[in-house]
């Protein structure tokens, strides 16, 4: 009977992961405005997503995104908002290993005057050694800087120069394999 059931929760958790690697790789995403390309995706939920960033700070920086399009923190469900920060904690801590960093940055620009420049809440996910700013809250003007770069290219419809979708396909393929079950 023990044996039974230690099978069980072995199918039981190969389903799981067969089925969440079939919803990060079949389902479509939004951010904004902008379609994503699923090969960016590399840890989904029913009500989350992480994706790899286009133009990242520092190796490992990522974006944790509700799957509904919600412009501000606010007006996400408490469901939603559950969901978003335990994706953001089960995505950091494996990212952070990842990288061997020691530490993280989860940062949220809510709101154009925060410095939001996808009206699509998403919470910055940042790996942290020592050293890596001469500053440490320097990584929040850093971000804002880069926001507001993307903005700009966004605004232009100019091509993704930053990084090529293989690129980013390739990194969000190495994160995949970090929720292999």
């Amino acid at each position: 009977m023990l044996k039974l059931q230690v099978s069980g929760k072995a199918i039981l958790s190969t389903v799981r992961c067969r089925r969440q690697a079939r919803m990060s790789t079949s389902s479509s995403f939004v951010f904004g405005p902008y379609k994503i390309d699923p090969r960016e995706v590399f840890y989904a939920t029913p009500l989350s997503y992480a994706m790899v960033n286009l133009r990242p700070l520092l190796p490992g920086h990522v974006l944790v995104c509700p799957r509904r399009l919600v412009p501000r923190f606010t007006d996400l469900t408490a469901d939603e908002t559950s969901d978003l920060w335990l994706t953001a904690q089960k995505v950091g801590s494996r990212i952070e290993t990842f990288h061997k960093a020691s530490s993280l940055t989860l940062a949220i620009q809510d709101g154009p005057q925060a410095g939001q420049s996808v009206p699509h809440v998403h919470i910055h996910v940042l790996p942290r050694k020592g050293g890596d700013f001469e500053k440490n809250d320097e990584i929040y003007d850093a971000i804002d800087e880069k926001e507001k770069e993307l903005k700009q290219k966004l605004d232009l419809d100019k091509d993704r120069v930053d990084r090529s979708i293989e690129e980013m396909a390739d990194e969000a393929s190495q994160y995949r394999s970090l929720f292999d079950c």
